[in-house]
């Protein structure tokens, strides 16, 4: 009987078909001799990396040798008139980001498993670029793993294959590439690809997992072109709405370290960060004109262990997260994320803004004219409301828990105490961890008598004649207030399109909870003065890197 073996296959796209257009310029890779003609049929390159020392022989003097080899391949087989990547150890890193169909792993896994056969799931939050892996010890509904179809993006999914594809493979797990193990001989994998091709198209994923839809990716070339002059303009105005991250789960017990390529020799960060890769640039006077979507390609961001061994390897393209609309079209939403623009519909976003309009309201606030956050709070928040109370950086969580701020400025009105969150820009991150600030406090108020022990001794500790009823009474009403320079007459239109799914979210917990929520946005008027010019970094040391803490 034949051994399974485990396949990671790649699709490449119709204009890189070809080794030579598929692989980065620098793969360093080597053209492998076949016996017979499979080689000429199959294009075959290798990587390998001769035995090296790893770091910890020297530091506790071991004289024995250790060695740590590695080798890998990537085999390229032409299937239905599309040529598939099989890559072997860990080389899919030496394939160009832009040259595989990012959904042809998730597809096809969606299409093949049983909705009620799944293993794990792999999601990403746009909103905060949190990415979140959920296993389960036995196979499970898809509902089981807790996916928000309407605020996450399904990334990676395993699951059990459904019985009429049960002869291609075992197993099936969906990303960008797809995992599978099979019996098949050599000789069979023309067919198997073709099989695996025709499963890929099916939309059967509609209808078994129609919550992983709801964001879908952007195909048309005319339309992808545009989004990439808006990505374009962003990143050299250095847009606000721009996130620069690692776009792979990353093990952070692990000592690492980032640095960019592309324009010359980089110093070592500690993390991902958009303000490092400016600088990066700066320091090798890269004027920000020239950072085209194919510059962005070029550009890259490298993860490096402790070792010095590189453990990933990105474009800053694929490493960006950014939203937009395009002209002409300012119903529907445009999402970057790894690489992939993703839509969402008209229709999806019309009914997201019926459902939390109503929730903004003219609270006829000061307009923003100070620096800080917690200058607003002070100097003009709290005098614009009468009795109010400053409750910034306070904590009532119970002894030995981490601190959760109740609000922060708080005020009584009609017997009711009314919690005000604030929040300077509209970050789609920031936003997240406000709306979420304002429903977990809240659900601690609810749940924990020493909470509104400790709210009770803050408040009549700054205002001894404060109406606290609404404290006793346990009836609250939650506010948010966002400072934007958007235009405020948008409504939920001036947060970012996650930033708004994260509201809705917020406010139907506190429906739940019989507490009604309300949203109001300010006018920012606050100019910030001409940054100082920063002295180029220095490089850091080997001493320095010794001593760093892990990020």
């Amino acid at each position: 009987m034949a051994k399974a073996r485990s396949f990671s296959i790649f699709l490449l796209k119709e204009d890189y078909d070809t080794p030579t257009k598929a692989l980065k310029a620098d793969h360093g890779l080597s053209k492998a001799l076949h016996d017979g003609a499979v080689g000429k049929t199959w294009p075959t390159y290798l990587a390998s990396k001769p035995g090296a020392s790893p770091w910890w022989r020297d530091y506790f003097g071991i004289s024995t040798p250790v060695a740590q080899g590695f080798a890998g391949a990537i085999v390229f087989v032409t299937a239905s008139n599309r040529t598939f990547a099989l890559t072997f150890g860990h080389t899919r890193h030496h394939l160009r980001d832009e040259a595989y169909e990012y959904d042809f792993g998730l597809r096809t896994t969606l299409n093949a498993v049983d909705p009620k056969e799944i293993r794990n799931t792999d999601e990403l939050d746009p909103a905060t670029s949190r990415r979140r892996r959920t296993q389960l010890a036995e196979r499970s509904d898809i509902n089981y793993f807790d996916f928000d179809g309407d605020s996450a993006v399904l990334r990676s999914l395993t699951g059990a294959i459904r019985p009429e594809y049960k002869a291609l493979f075992s197993h099936a797990t969906g990303a960008s590439n797809l995992r599978v193990s099979s019996k098949k001989l050599r000789g069979d994998l023309p067919d198997l690809l073709k099989e695996i091709f025709k499963v890929y198209q099916k939309d059967t994923y509609r209808t078994a997992f129609p919550d992983a839809i709801n964001i879908q990716p952007v195909r048309d070339p005319a339309e992808l072109a545009r989004l990439d002059k808006k990505l374009e303009a962003a990143v050299q105005t250095k847009s606000d709405g721009l996130t620069l991250t690692i776009p792979e789960l990353v093990d952070f017990q692990e000592d690492f370290e980032v640095s960019y390529s592309g324009a010359g020799k980089s110093q070592l960060y500690p993390e991902a960060s958009l303000d490092d890769y400016y600088t990066y640039l700066d320091t090798h006077s890269v004027d920000l004109s020239v950072l085209t979507a194919e510059r962005l390609q070029h550009d890259r961001l490298c993860v490096t262990t402790d070792d010095g061994a590189r453990k990933g390897d990105y474009s800053i393209y694929k490493s960006l997260v950014f939203e937009t609309t395009l002209d002409g079209q300012a119903t529907e939403a445009y999402h970057l994320s790894e690489g992939t623009w993703y839509k969402v519909e008209a229709d999806y976003l019309k009914a997201l803004a019926a459902e939390i309009d109503p929730l903004f309201n003219d609270g006829n606030l000061p307009t923003r004219t100070v620096h800080y956050e917690s200058e607003y709070n002070k100097d003009q928040l709290v005098p614009h409301w009468s009795g109010s109370v400053l409750l910034d950086t306070t904590n009532i969580s119970p002894k030995g828990q981490r601190q959760v701020e109740p609000c922060d400025v708080a005020r009584s009105e009609n017997k009711t105490l009314i919690l005000t969150h604030v929040k300077l820009g509209v970050h789609a991150s920031d936003l997240s961890h406000l709306f979420n600030q304002g429903t977990t406090s809240l659900d601690l108020l609810y749940g924990v008598p020493e909470a509104r022990d400790k709210l009770d001794a803050l408040i009549k500790g700054r205002d001894s004649t404060f109406d606290l009823s609404g404290l006793s009474d346990q009836r609250f009403k939650v506010e948010y207030v966002i400072v934007t320079k958007n235009d405020v007459a948008l409504a939920s239109g001036a947060l970012p399109l996650f930033s708004r799914i994260s509201l809705r979210r917020a406010a139907r917990t506190l429906t739940s909870m019989r507490t009604e929520a309300k949203v109001m946005l300010v006018k920012d008027a606050y100019t910030a003065p001409p940054r100082k010019k920063q002295n180029k970094p220095a490089k850091r040391t080997a001493a320095r890197k010794a001593t760093s803490p892990s990020p």
